[in-house]
């Protein structure tokens, strides 16, 4: 169902304690276990491959603050995940953390789980694929966002809409990009037109009231080193009608707006990693309501290699969109665990690691992105306390290779790759680092 392109980064809504994760499944996402008790405590995933993704959250000391296991099993690939929403808030007086969740797949909604009151947030999406989650975490769930792949031919996701109910259904997308936006402003938002790089124009979207049209604003973006990435805005009454009443259009350099007059009901969506390339709604008099069309940026997909080991502990999985410049090994007589973080300070979850008494050494590689990629792993595998384990590891780039850590002993792997770099990892893990494999991107497409 899902594709093997890019995906879009929607979020994180929550507080800003805790560290930063992020997860991205192999393919989709079969499973979701939480840890509920009035707010999320943790939460941990499971992909198509039976690959888990650590857990996020749920690092307090404290044996009564623990929650209640809930979990939901997806029927891939009938049923998908296409979306979250929930509510945030201060709990026991700490930072605000995720207080309720719930998923909506093509077939149902789970949830909602948790009790404690918040703010509430959702993501209204079409045509998409959750295949990832990313956010905050520390004593608890502290914010979620998720990543979402297109699911039909367009290679677009649907986002939206907001507004009321009046007025005719529109929608476009366009093939280049969009060059320019006529906004008609006054009180409310009268009506919105379009240009794409190549000419062709789309609307007018409402404005249907000869006696209130408002006055004209356009926006200029050159589709070169500039790209529309969002939208923000407000809807509520006007002449006894729900329509949007202010909007702002954010690209990747600045945001113009707000048009209109901010006033009812705002709406926003965080989002990384894509481009409007159109519009949805509704238009009758004015514009009654709006939504966006967003392409990935990030068109091509990656390849799996791997993974080598022994068949010990839980399957895991981790990638990036982004480069990977810090990865953080424990090590002793083998590789006790294994962590990353991408360049924008994200952090995987610790696979490994799980036996108390035998943590090893912190070793950490750090790499200078992006005059730096890593481009493959090498490593050894043998026998340790009975159980068969990564034995050691080295990771190389374009520029130098970093390690031996561990002792070398058994046998060797190695991937002689070219043109490529490593986006992401997977393997086996439990009280060891058990078995490692990498996700490589071409290299062209960074």
């Amino acid at each position: 169902m899902a594709s093997s392109g890019g995906d879009v980064k929607l979020g994180p809504w929550g507080g800003l304690g805790g560290d930063r994760w992020c997860y991205r499944a192999s393919d989709g996402i079969t499973g979701i276990v939480l840890r509920v008790e009035g707010n999320i405590k943790s939460i941990s995933f499971k992909d198509t491959r039976g690959l888990v993704s650590g857990t996020f959250g749920g690092t307090g000391n404290d044996p009564n603050d623990r929650g209640e296991e809930k979990k939901i099993a997806i029927q891939w690939p009938t049923e998908y995940l296409k979306s979250i929403s929930g509510t945030y808030g201060r709990y026991k007086g700490v930072l605000a953390v995720i207080t309720s969740l719930s998923f909506t797949t093509n077939l149902t909604t789970y949830g909602p789980f948790g009790t404690a009151p918040g703010e509430p947030f959702s993501i209204p999406i079409a045509d998409g694929v959750v295949v990832g989650f990313h956010g905050r975490c520390g004593y608890y769930l502290d914010a979620l966002g998720v990543f979402v792949t297109p699911a039909n031919s367009h290679g677009s996701i649907s986002v939206g809409q907001w507004g009321g109910p009046g007025g005719d259904p529109f929608s476009f997308r366009v093939g280049s990009w969009i060059k320019e936006i006529i906004v008609h402003e006054g009180t409310n938002i009268k009506s919105l037109s379009f240009k794409d790089g190549n000419g062709q124009e789309y609307g007018k979207f409402g404005g249907k009231n000869a006696n209130d049209t408002g006055e004209e604003r356009r926006i200029e973006i050159d589709g070169l080193s500039e790209h529309l990435t969002s939208i923000t805005g407000t809807y509520g009454d006007y002449a006894g009608m729900v329509v949007i009443t202010s909007l702002a259009f954010q690209t990747n350099l600045t945001t113009y707006g707000p048009f209109g007059n901010a006033t009812g009901t705002s709406f926003s969506i965080p989002i990384e990693g894509s481009v409007v390339i159109g519009f949805h709604g509704r238009g009758g008099h004015y514009l009654d309501a709006i939504g966006i069309h967003v392409k990935p940026r990030d068109i091509e997909g990656t390849i799996s290699i791997g993974p080598w080991g022994g068949r010990g502990g839980s399957p895991w999985s981790y990638m990036t969109n982004r480069g990977i410049n810090q990865i953080v090994i424990h090590v002793g007589s083998n590789i006790k665990s294994i962590s990353f973080r991408d360049t924008t300070g994200l952090d995987s979850a610790t696979f490994g690691g799980e036996n108390p008494n035998d943590i090893g050494e912190r070793k950490t590689v750090l790499i200078n992105w992006p005059s730096e990629h890593l481009i493959s792993i090498s490593g050894t595998y043998g026998k340790f306390s009975t159980l068969l384990t990564i034995t050691s590891l080295s990771f190389t780039t374009n520029r130098a290779t970093y390690g031996p850590f561990g002792t070398g002993s058994g046998t060797p792997f190695s991937i002689p790759i070219n043109n490529n770099t490593v986006v992401g990892f997977h393997g086996r893990a439990g009280h060891y680092l058990d078995a490692i494999g990498i996700f490589v991107k071409p290299q062209t497409t960074i």
